[in-house]
């Protein structure tokens, strides 16, 4: 491995894959990632693929518009299919959610987006079976959709070492060298790498890479668990996303079955496995909202984690105290949707020294007041 690099990213998820991806787009040369596993073997591949409008921030939404455009020129740009499979969205909320989201109606039809407010039998006609006592109202969105995460990732590593960059696996990053306020080198189980730039797009090991660099990031890690089903006789047909706001539970179609996912407990599992004790805890709330769930059985499941924030925004940009020291980090079960535009963004203002594509500043570290 040679021992310099113009930009060296600490995490191979999406997030750093796209970035990868985007800097070579953008003509730099040099460019290392180095990741402690394999490619996506972190949260990325674990993730329920949607790209949707109903789940980040409001203010977060010009990723998902951005995200959007992405995805559609993503064959034509990078040679490959990203999944995109528009099944649609619906959000179930009863009284204490119901006004959140007859206001992201109100955002979404600001925006041009299609989207409608639902009762009763209306929806049930998109997600049949539903126990809707405790709904007060749904959210339909009919343009959110599944995307493929693996596809996308495999496409831009490809892309990327197409551009010249290095995607190293199994190399873990260990610390930083800094010199003068700025960012000169980083230490990794492959022997240091002298660079003026480094990103941390670590994912779950976001908090500990910030350390290195003098930062508190305020990044609380939630495990989710996801679970497959056989095949259920009433959603033999396709139906949305369906999730319910108020216990963040869910199910999609998946192959013949079901995919059942919830779960929001602390942990800091670099390899989080699944805790079949919490099945019980799913499987009593799948079936008082679903009860055509109590056909289905269990025939597959996994765990991942979703590093969060105070304020549900991701931390992006360069450190106030630190030259050269960038976070990609805190995306809150988005990293995978937000990704293209994301990365594009992040490339653009290391690249260029300002992102073009959209305003970065507003999700940078500093507003949590964790400098060094």
């Amino acid at each position: 491995m040679t021992n310099t690099a113009s930009v060296v990213i600490i995490g191979g998820g999406i997030q750093g894959l796209s970035l990868a991806y985007h800097l070579t787009r953008l003509g730099v040369a040099g460019v290392r990632l180095v990741e402690a596993h394999t490619l996506g073997s972190g949260s990325s591949g674990r993730s329920a693929t949607i790209i949707g409008h109903g789940f980040p921030a409001e203010e977060d939404l010009t990723f998902t518009r951005l995200s959007f455009a992405a995805i559609g020129r993503f064959t034509e740009e990078l040679g490959a299919d990203p999944g995109y499979e528009p099944i649609g969205c619906l959000l179930l909320a009863g009284p204490q959610e119901a006004p959140g989201l007859r206001r992201r109606h109100a955002v979404l039809h600001g925006l041009g987006v299609d989207s409608t407010l639902l009762t009763g039998d209306n929806i049930l006609r998109l997600t049949p079976a539903l126990d809707l006592d405790g709904i007060e109202v749904a959210l339909y969105i009919p343009r959110d959709g599944n995307l493929d995460p693996h596809s996308m990732m495999q496409a831009y590593a490809h892309q990327a070492r197409a551009g010249g960059a290095e995607l190293m696996e199994e190399v873990r990053a260990t610390g930083l060298q800094v010199r003068g306020g700025r960012i000169v080198g980083i230490e990794t189980t492959a022997g240091p790498i002298s660079t003026p730039c480094v990103v941390n797009a670590a994912g779950f090991r976001a908090r500990e890479v910030a350390s290195w660099a003098g930062m508190r990031l305020p990044i609380t890690n939630l495990k989710r668990h996801i679970f497959v089903t056989g095949p259920v006789a009433a959603y033999a047909r396709p139906i949305p996303f369906t999730y319910e706001l108020g216990v963040a539970w869910y199910m999609r179609r998946e192959g013949p079955g079901l995919i059942l996912g919830m779960g929001a407990v602390e942990s800091d599992e670099e390899d989080p496995q699944v805790d079949w004790s919490f099945l019980d805890e799913v499987i009593e709330q799948s079936l008082r909202r679903a009860p055509a769930l109590a056909d289905a059985g269990i025939k597959n499941a996994w765990a991942g984690l979703r590093p969060v924030t105070p304020d549900d925004h991701p931390i992006l940009g360069e450190a106030a105290h630190l030259r050269g020291y960038y976070n990609d980090c805190g995306w809150g079960g988005h990293g995978v949707m937000h990704a293209p535009a994301a990365g594009q963004a992040l490339a653009e203002l290391i690249a260029r020294g300002q992102a073009g594509l959209l305003d970065l500043a507003p999700y940078r570290a500093e507003r949590f007041d964790s400098g060094s």
